[in-house]
């Protein structure tokens, strides 16, 4: 089990994951209810990124 402290740390592992399913960022984002943009932010560790409100 990984222990997930930054968000730096969660979108790394974010990518990681979706990468070992075999999904695109649209796939996931389609899959969580979430937009694209907040994938694309997420992986990629937007500073504006705001987690509450996913």
């Amino acid at each position: 089990m990984t222990i997930i402290k930054t968000t730096k740390e969660l979108g790394t592992e974010m990518r990681k994951a979706r990468k070992l399913l075999g999904l695109t960022q649209s796939q996931l984002a389609l899959t969580a209810g979430v937009g694209i943009r907040f994938i694309v932010d997420l992986e990629s560790v937007k500073p504006r990124l705001r987690l509450e409100y996913a």
